[in-house]
Parts: C-alpha cells; sequence; structure tokens
C-alpha cells in the first residue's frame, strides 16, 4: 500500500481480532520504529514489542486498579463497555520509552508512533495509538513494569501503540481543512495591494 492511501485509510481502531502478526510484520514494524528520525540523530528510544499475552494481561489489570484507585469513572466506563480490554484485544502493544535527558523526547516518540501506525496500515493491519499505559509507569507499579519490560535505567514510558488486525468496521476521521493556513510572501502582498486599491 502507498504512503497516501495508508495515511487515507489509517484509522484508531479499538476492537481487533486475537490473531498474533507473523515475523516478517513484526520485523517490518521494528524497522519503522528505528527507521524514525530522532533529535540530533541521538536515536535514544526504546521499543518494547510486548506479545506476551500474560503481560499484557497484568498490565491490563494494574492499570484497570490504578483507574479505580484515582477514580476515573468515564474511562472504567468505556473499559467497562469494550469488556474491560485495555489494549482492545491487539495481539502487539508497542511501548516506547525515552531518555529524559533529551530535551524533545516528547517530539522523537510522536514521529516514532506515528511511523508504526503507517506501517501497520501499509501492512494491512491497524492500530491505535495510546496514553492509557502511563498509569502503570508511575508511582509505586513503575519499577515493576519497567522492569519487566526492561526499561535501561533512567528512562521513562513515554507513548504506546496497539496494532493488529481489526474486528469491527472503524472509519477515519473527517478533515478540518479550516485548520490549513497558507502562509507566502506573494499572497500577503496581493492582500495587501488590494485593499490599497491597487
Amino acid at each position: 500500500m502507498e504512503l497516501f492511501e495508508a495515511m487515507r485509510t489509517r484509522c484508531s481502531v479499538r476492537d481487533y481480532r486475537e490473531e498474533p502478526l507473523t515475523a516478517d510484520q513484526l520485523k517490518l514494524l521494528a524497522e519503522a520504529a528505528l527507521r524514525a528520525p530522532t533529535s540530533l540523530n541521538l536515536q535514544q528510544q526504546k521499543f518494547f514489542f510486548v506479545t506476551d499475552p500474560a503481560i499484557l494481561g497484568e498490565m491490563t489489570r494494574a492499570i484497570t486498579e490504578i483507574s479505580r484507585q484515582r477514580g476515573e469513572t468515564d474511562y472504567l466506563e468505556r473499559l467497562a463497555q469494550r469488556g474491560g480490554k485495555v489494549f482492545f484485544g491487539a495481539p502487539l502493544v508497542v511501548v516506547i520509552a525515552v531518555n529524559p535527558e533529551n530535551n524533545y523526547v516528547e517530539v522523537d516518540a510522536g514521529i516514532a508512533v506515528e511511523h508504526l501506525a503507517l506501517a501497520a496500515r501499509a501492512l494491512g493491519l491497524d492500530s491505535v495509538i495510546m496514553a492509557a499505559p502511563d498509569r502503570i509507569f508511575v508511582g509505586p507499579t513503575a519499577e515493576k513494569f519497567e522492569e519487566m519490560l526492561g526499561f535501561p535505567p533512567g528512562y521513562r514510558f513515554a507513548i504506546a501503540i496497539a496494532i493488529g488486525r481489526r474486528a469491527a468496521a472503524f472509519a477515519p476521521h473527517s478533515l478540518s481543512w479550516e485548520n490549513i493556513v497558507f502562509v507566502s510572501g506573494k499572497r500577503e502582498r496581493g492582500e495587501r495591494e488590494e485593499s490599497e486599491g491597487r
């Protein structure tokens, strides 16, 4: 699938078939993550490809419990509507960890997760970018899950993405063209000349 077709058909999918990805798909997704540009080419991000159902289950239980403790009723209601599936049944969750000593870690992580989302779509897969796992990477559970996944010392959670094959229909969002503003010297001069009656 070519790039623009991948962008046009990509959407946030929140219901997946519980089918594992192939070794080739995992390898291409890993390459996509590593090809994402980083500030000063530091390449300090770590990508944890989590496919173990037991680990995903433990992460799900901890995220749900922390949400209960925090009284996050809106999130818990949405979670209940999808059968308690934090990761929507996806067979792969990629957790991105970053070195906070780099001033641009949020930008780098955003670029990387978009690379993964587009690569997944180009492979005929679907994805949803997630911040929800941040609950388990702060506070008393942080050390446990950082160790479970293998975070290097000092690294912290940035963002995650669930990837798999959709189990239900989802549609891309509509385009809000009013959010695009073209700024060019030629346009500005033309408007000024018109206002001056030239």
